[in-house]
């Protein structure tokens, strides 16, 4: 009989065991004070700022401060309190309190502080700064897929351009931030590491994301297929794209620049999203007032892999950066480096002068090869990279680091009177 109770009780501990590693919860559970606390760009950013983070749900209000950025201890006397909106997120066993609020009204080309929370549960102060209200030179960084290893590898890549670049006006993501969670990974964990990555990066330097395909997946059934529910709750992107794309499809004019961002995995999964966007953009071409055009999406136009081509993105968009003369399309999805014009004899354009420039680029520990027909003038594997872009008036300068932060390309895009560009390879 004794030996019947202990072995009935082993085996209750064996099924709870199983149990718990079944219902394992996120590491990265949520409190009454603010975490993932991020910035992003709004349709005017010389006038607003949008602002995510998360709590738990004892947490019924959202409220955020904001003032200019002023020498004062006493910051809080001078600050407007703003609210917004939240959302509840149910996964990984735990509920998080998504919160989201507008600045608007704001000067251009202004410093400001701004916290999140309210009363004991209240954020650090953090500063931004406001686009100028028209052309203006700025530097901003581009990243492809962070996707694996965001805590142990690309936190090392986004510190070194933080570094390096200290005075950039954003940074881009070309999508595939995070893998999408499978078997025992869960979703909750990938952003809470992506978010442990940057630290307070993402909270003073705003973000402008593209989605990816793994942004697509779902944990428990991978060929189920819907934006992942953390998106739209963890960021507060423009909606000015084609409707049914809010905040993945959307267009940002900062100080003489136009950013287009295109959701490619919609494009190439849905005839529908294809058309409207590939309307959408041409519309944005054809009504450009801005001197130069980057163009920001997952799937390249022209892949480093030979076992992929991704023939509707480059159908819908290629003709159309050609016709109104993009200047720099930036991707991500094949985990290599490559960097490429269209030779003159097939772009029609004379030697010497630029084309649309094409990049593909990767950011975190998922490396591929390269094995497709060579278009690139420039490319590299098994290397983590991250870009800085500078536009100054006439000139467009690229340059493209190493995760230690050594130059590893590098051209210079300049606009001459007539309109015709002239590209350099220093």
């Amino acid at each position: 009989m004794k030996k019947n109770l202990i072995l009935l009780i082993l085996a209750m501990t064996a099924f709870s065991g199983h149990a718990m590693a079944q219902e394992r919860l996120s590491k990265y559970p949520p409190s009454a004070s603010p975490d993932r606390i991020i910035l992003n760009i709004t349709r005017d950013p010389a006038t607003s700022m949008a602002v995510t983070w998360r709590t738990d749900t004892t947490i019924h209000e959202t409220l955020a401060q904001v003032t200019v950025n002023l020498p004062t201890v006493f910051l809080a006397d001078s600050a407007s309190v703003v609210s917004g909106i939240y959302e509840d997120i149910e996964g990984d066993g735990v509920v998080g309190r998504f919160h989201s609020v507008q600045f608007t009204g704001l000067t251009p080309g202004t410093t400001y502080a701004y916290r999140v929370g309210s009363g004991p549960a209240v954020s650090e102060w953090f500063t931004f700064t406001t686009a100028e209200s028209g052309e203006a030179p700025f530097s901003f960084i581009y990243f492809g897929d962070s996707q694996l290893g965001s805590k142990s590898l690309y936190a090392r890549v986004i510190r070194q351009a933080y570094r390096s670049t200290p005075g950039a006006a954003m940074m881009l993501f070309g999508g595939d931030l995070v893998d999408g969670g499978s078997g025992s990974t869960l979703h909750d964990d990938e952003w809470g590491d992506w978010h442990a990555a940057a630290g307070f990066i993402t909270s003073e330097v705003p973000v402008v994301a593209a989605p990816g395909n793994h942004e697509y997946y779902d944990p428990a059934e991978r060929s189920k297929r819907e934006l992942n529910r953390y998106w739209r709750a963890g960021f507060t992107l423009p909606e000015n794209g084609p409707a049914g794309l809010e905040e993945t499809a959307y267009s940002v004019d900062y100080q003489g620049v136009r950013f287009i961002i295109v959701n490619s995995d919609e494009m190439i999964r849905n005839e529908a999203f294809a058309k409207s966007q590939t309307d959408w953009v041409e519309t944005l071409l054809k009504d450009n007032l801005c001197k130069w055009t980057v163009a920001i999406f997952h799937h390249p136009v022209y892949s480093t892999s030979a076992r992929r081509d991704n023939t509707v993105v480059r159908e819908n968009l290629k003709p159309l950066f050609d016709r109104y003369g993009v200047d720099l399309v930036l991707t991500g999805h094949d985990h290599t480096y490559a960097r490429g014009m269209l030779e003159p004899e097939e772009s029609g354009i004379k030697k010497g002068q630029a084309g649309t420039v094409y990049v593909v680029s990767v950011s975190g520990s998922k490396q591929y090869r390269q094995d497709a027909d060579q278009w690139w003038q420039a490319g590299l594997t098994n290397t983590q990279l991250w870009q800085e872009i500078s536009v100054d008036g006439n000139r467009l300068a690229y340059r493209a680091y190493d995760a230690s932060g050594n130059l590893a390309d590098q051209f210079v895009i300049t606009r001459k009177k007539n309109g015709s560009k002239r590209i350099d390879t220093p």
